[in-house]
């Protein structure tokens, strides 16, 4: 919808708009760095048609220290992010967006639990927001047999898959490794990535396919759209609790 002008906009009307969250950083020896951001822009678009909803586009910064280590990654501090988005919110919600959905499809972006619950808490019913995160999806594509492997965290067989199916010329498969850390994730805040996974994957790339890609964008597409229905439903059907809509 960002293509369209400013009047046609206002003649559609949209009461939801979706901001997709990338990152721009290392996935390893096989991977763009705009891994994430590619993955974004892409599920946002397939989110927004399907919701009537109005797109921003991607944003291809934000929070990845953890990926500190090799050149071409670029961060933000949490609270400039946490600040960056608050703004952007406020602004949709000035002209009159009800719904604003956050898809986030970079796992480092922990500011942005308290940062939801926070606009929530403030301006419920005026306005509500949602935040869906790319890796809860990882399971359900694993046991609906989508993937083969349940070992994604970055850069393996679904990342992988995805940008294969929208980008295949950034790829390279000849140097793709496999790599499943016996550390679980909880510890990449004690260390960048690299301490647990040398070549900057978690995961088992060699497994992916764009035909995979396909399916998981199709997959994550759907299942965003049913998610952010329960979760609006679900705010909109509270009432007054003593002075408090939260």
């Amino acid at each position: 919808m960002y293509r369209k002008t400013a009047d046609e906009i206002m003649a559609i009307d949209p009461e939801l708009a979706i901001i997709p969250v990338g990152s721009l950083e290392q996935h390893g020896p096989h991977l763009p760095v705009m891994t994430d951001w590619a993955i974004a822009a892409e599920l946002g678009r397939r989110v927004a048609e399907k919701m009537n909803a109005f797109l921003v586009p991607a944003l291809p910064i934000s929070t990845c220290r953890e990926q500190m280590g090799k050149k071409g990654t670029v961060w933000m501090e949490p609270v400039t992010f946490y600040q960056m988005m608050t703004d952007i919110i406020m602004s949709l919600k000035v002209q009159g967006f009800k719904k604003v959905a956050i898809l986030q499809l970079h796992g480092g972006v922990f500011i942005n639990t308290p940062l939801v619950r926070d606009l929530n808490a403030r301006y419920n019913p005026d306005l509500m927001v949602a935040l869906i995160d790319g890796c809860s999806f990882f399971g359900n594509l694993y046991a609906e047999g989508i993937i083969e492997t349940n070992t994604e965290l970055h850069a393996g067989e679904v990342e992988t898959s995805q940008i294969l199916a929208i980008a295949p010329q950034t790829v390279h498969m000849d140097r793709a490794v496999d790599h499943v850390p016996d550390v679980p994730r909880p510890y990449l805040n004690y260390g960048s990535l690299f301490r647990a996974c040398p070549d900057g994957v978690w995961g088992e790339p060699t497994k992916a396919s764009a035909q995979k890609g396909e399916a998981i964008f199709e997959h994550c597409a759907n299942q965003t759209v049913e998610q952010l229905e329960k979760i609006f439903a679900y705010m909109e059907s509270k009432e007054k609790f003593n002075y408090s809509y939260f």
